[in-house]
């Protein structure tokens, strides 16, 4: 987490314009996976960047970049392609490749100034610290002005060990009350680097006692290295635990506090060299511009120069596998939690993080055998517990997620309301198990922990319907969830079923019509919106819609082929209206659509 303020970086970006996205919209389609195969064939200039124009849109960077250059060997060199290679380049952390191809846009006339954010970037990596100054001195935009230039510079005099001129270039940033954090910290470092103790103590002091609340963990871990260096292992325990008391980073935490307890004079410095300054430095520009959405592309970037500067910083790997992730690129997204070792803090987050990719992917094994592995070492574990049970609910293997989301359950020390999502997934496994009197009971639990959560409300009062019992109580829970989320497609199916189950097929339809609308792939859905039609006498639309519930993809496990297939042999018949005895129910339903109307 950055340690600067999102509506800052917004103010910034109002001007920033200094690179083109290096990203493209995400597509996926066969024809498009057809023809990046073809061609790969097609070795010439135009081919080639064609494959690398398919790679692109699909998020591919890899062979994005490698068909663009490509390309550009085989004499395909104009500006707009020399500026998709270099900046794809440079969102790989490929900053020698990227910096041959941004100084040839620059002969062709590209003036984007990112060029000269490579030039200076690659300079510096190269202990060419003045050219490097001079470089990124020449962009004149106010981002630069007032966040990075001055950083940059002070890191740069820190490469040419002169301590005084980094201070000096430091305190540009000290007036802008938005910086404080990050002028304090920079300056801790800097200080600590040139073994200026007190002076580090200060500058760490200062964010300790005026700016816990938004110390980074990053900084944390920083702050308190130098605290256990320095014989104050106290102090830095601590800070952790009272880091520990505002956040819900417990693993990390432990981990940490088992680093400082080892610490001694002899621990390495965290910060141990101009280029480690450097990758902070990118570090915190990126997950500044992560904050806001409109900032992503310029985060992928800044990460990833953060990584070419320290590619062991475990907190980038996580930021940028989560920019990953954002996108749904969650293959890449495990490449880099897979690249954080067993002795980092962020090992078991970054575990936990990769098994949730990869049953989103559907490799339930594969995620389930990493997280068992974690509950060896740690059997207590909620957040693991409640994850394993997730992907096994997902993965159908209801009596497992049961014994683990239960285990989760008796991990808890007190009931809060931010448990109420593992009694919720508990009583869903619960229905799917048959066994729904448990079902109901960690529903009505959920419901409680929740202030009445308008998706339990919704489940409950469903399944109550389903059941056929309770069903005053039911149509008013479902009335409650849609006024609280009156667009959700799933919440609109319940309000249509209330309706159909009560006998008034033409205000069933029409809901389930926008339910279905809204949801259009949904099986369940499109079944409820058969069987209205059948009663409200539209029985040609009812087959179609009941074939159409066959053909979708339906996970939930409530759907029974099997009627289906007789309701379209035989259609619907011999069904029994529920009745609601309680009048303030019907006025509400009556009074909504009179509203609807």
């Amino acid at each position: 987490m950055s340690m600067l303020k999102a509506s800052y970086i917004i103010t910034l970006l109002s001007g920033i314009g200094i690179f083109n996205s290096c990203t493209g919209n995400f597509i996926n389609f066969p024809e498009y996976r057809q023809q990046a195969v073809y061609l790969q064939r097609v070795d010439t200039a135009y081919g080639n960047y064609l494959a690398g124009r398919v790679a692109h849109l699909r998020q591919d960077y890899d062979n994005a970049s490698r068909f663009y250059m490509k390309s550009i060997e085989k004499g395909l060199d104009n500006e707009d392609l020399l500026g998709k290679a270099y900046i794809i380049l440079a969102s790989q952390g490929k900053i020698e490749k990227a910096v041959k191809y941004a100084n040839m846009a620059r002969q062709k006339g590209d003036k984007n100034n990112f060029i000269d954010v490579i030039n200076a970037v690659h300079a510096f990596k190269h202990g060419n610290y003045k050219f490097a100054r001079a470089e990124l001195n020449d962009i004149h935009e106010k981002t630069y002005q007032q966040l990075i230039t001055p950083l940059f510079n002070a890191w740069a005099y820190v490469g040419e060990n002169n301590y005084a001129q980094a201070q000096k270039e430091l305190q540009k940033l000290e007036k802008i009350e938005e910086m404080q954090t990050v002028y304090s910290l920079h300056g801790g470092m800097i200080a600590d680097y040139f073994n200026d103790t007190e002076k580090a103590k200060e500058k760490y002091g200062y964010i300790i006692n005026d700016k816990a609340n938004d110390m980074s963990f990053r900084a944390l871990q920083i702050i308190t290295n130098f605290m256990a260096r320095n014989g104050n292992k106290e102090q830095a325990l601590d800070l952790i635990a009272k880091y520990y008391g505002t956040s819900n980073i417990k693993e990390m935490l432990a981990s940490l506090k088992k680093k400082v307890e080892k610490g001694s004079k002899n621990t390495p410095k965290l910060i141990s060299s101009a280029d480690d300054g450097m990758g902070e430095v990118f570090l915190e520009i990126g997950l500044l511009f992560k904050s806001v959405p409109m900032g992503y592309d310029y985060a992928q970037i800044y990460m990833a120069i953060s990584q070419y500067f320290n590619s062991d910083n475990d907190v980038a790997k996580i930021a940028m596998a989560d920019i990953y992730e954002e996108r749904y690129m969650l293959a890449d997204a495990n490449r880099y939690y897979d690249a954080i070792g067993k002795d980092s803090e962020l090992y078991y987050p970054a575990q936990i993080k990769m098994a949730n990719n990869l049953a989103a992917e559907k490799k339930y094994d594969k995620a389930t055998r990493i997280l068992k592995k974690i509950l060896r070492k740690d059997p207590d574990n909620f957040q693991v517990l409640f994850n394993l049970g997730d992907i096994l609910r997902i993965s159908n293997d209801q009596p497992s997620a049961i014994k683990y989301y239960t285990k989760a359950v008796d991990s808890i020390f007190y009931e809060s309301n931010k448990y109420w999502p593992v009694f919720y997934a508990l009583a869903v496994s619960y229905d799917k198990n048959n066994e729904w009197l448990k079902a109901e009971e960690n529903l009505k639990k959920a419901l409680k922990l929740s202030n009445r959560h308008p998706q339990v409300l919704n489940y409950l009062g469903y399944s109550w319907l389903k059941y056929n019992i309770n069903t005053d109580m039911a149509a008013s829970m479902i009335l409650e969830a849609y006024e609280k989320d009156p667009e959700d497609g799933v919440i609109i199916d319940s309000l249509g079923w209330v309706y159909f189950k009560t006998g008034d097929y033409n205000n069933a339809i029409m809901y389930l019509e926008k339910a279905s609308e809204l949801n259009p792939q949904n099986a369940v859905i499109s079944d409820h919106l058969g069987d209205a039609y059948w009663c409200g006498g539209r029985k040609n639309e009812a087959v179609f819609q009941w074939k159409q519930a066959l053909s979708q993809k339906e996970d939930s496990g409530e759907l029974n082929k099997k009627q289906i297939k007789n309701k379209i042999e035989s259609g619907l018949n011999g069904l029994k209206p529920l009745t609601i005895t309680d009048e303030n129910i019907k006025k509400s339903l009556h009074s909504l659509n009179e509203i609807t109307e």
